[in-house]
């Protein structure tokens, strides 16, 4: 039974390559040594996701360099809101 889904998977990735190769040859490109970059997210998503207070803390420790931090409760409470720490809640 191994044996048999281990064959069936080689024949569909072999069956998938060579469609990709036929469709990929007819296409043209300048160089297909280069590698090519996978991109499955916008490079600039983490930051114009962040919320309004992490933005104004951002734009402050650039203009002061210095690292400021506005929490509402110890550093503790907002690590155990966020899901960080030891792995215990």
């Amino acid at each position: 039974m191994k044996y048999l889904v281990l064959i069936a998977f080689l024949l569909l990735i072999k069956t998938t390559g060579s469609s990709q190769r036929l469709t990929s040859a007819s296409k043209p490109f300048a160089d297909s040594l280069l590698p090519k970059r996978l991109c499955l997210i916008p490079e600039n998503y983490y930051s114009n996701n962040l919320g309004f207070m992490c933005k104004k803390e951002i734009q402050v420790e650039k203009s002061t360099r210095i690292p400021l931090r506005l929490r509402l409760g110890s550093l503790e409470y907002v690590d155990k809101l966020e899901g960080k720490g030891t792995g215990r809640n």
